[in-house]
């Protein structure tokens, strides 16, 4: 049976935001993960160069779990520079080791709405748009996370199921971190469409940990039917 932890590396870095930190260097995971997470907030175009190295000395790059989330989430923030910079950031990517290099050197040649096409469907593609969101803190990446909820009720398609319990799982938790998470949810609790208004009640008011249980309990029933394997 497919993980649920597989569902969004999003979490493990939600734990490790610092939002208020000035940072000169990234010389720590969490300086890392609290510089991507939370860049939208605190725009720090200067610690790129710094980001890609830490990355490169890292382990990440040979995560599965990771790939999807660091792909985009330095593509989206090589896409918001001009050419002189990335430049600069492509001397630096080649100085990297593999397989965090080829990773990078597809980030920057590729755009973020080019990466987001190519994938399919998927619990990784909810982490992809948490890293445009975390960079831009765009709405637009909220709302197709959002979207993806209409598929909770699915019992047939394991990874539609999958997807959507990933939006739900990662909606809870970064709402209790990110304010306009928190308004995208208490807009949509009393928007106009009704079937979504106690999901999205139901997102900002129980603890995340109950809502992957809720999942773990779904991806169970199913198993012992003999519908999911």
């Amino acid at each position: 049976m497919k993980k649920l932890l597989v569902l969004s590396f999003v979490l493990l870095l939600s734990i490790a935001v610092h939002a208020t930190q000035k940072l000169e260097n990234i010389t720590t995971m969490n300086e890392f993960q609290g510089f991507v997470h939370t860049f939208y907030l605190h725009p720090q175009p200067e610690l790129i160069d710094s980001a890609i190295t830490f990355f490169g000395s890292s382990e990440m790059a040979s995560n599965p779990n990771a790939k999807a989330l660091m792909l985009m989430s330095f593509s989206s923030l090589f896409s918001m520079y001009d050419a002189s910079r990335k430049a600069q950031w492509e001397k630096t990517i080649q100085g990297i080791r593999e397989p965090a290099k080829s990773l990078l050197m597809h980030s920057l040649r590729r755009s973020p709405s080019a990466l987001l096409d190519a994938a399919p469907l998927s619990p990784a593609k909810v982490d992809m748009y948490w890293a445009c969101f975390f960079t831009t803190g765009d709405f637009e990446y909220l709302y197709a996370i959002i979207a993806l909820l209409k598929h909770l009720d699915e019992r047939q398609d394991i990874n539609l199921f999958l997807t959507a319990a990933s939006a739900k799982w990662s909606l809870s938790s970064n709402a209790k971190l990110h304010f306009k998470v928190r308004m995208a949810l208490e807009a949509m609790k009393v928007g106009d469409v009704p079937e979504l208004q106690p999901v999205a009640k139901e997102i900002l008011e129980v603890n995340p940990s109950l809502i992957r249980e809720e999942a773990l309990a779904v991806l169970r029933e199913q198993k012992r039917k003999g519908i999911w394997r």
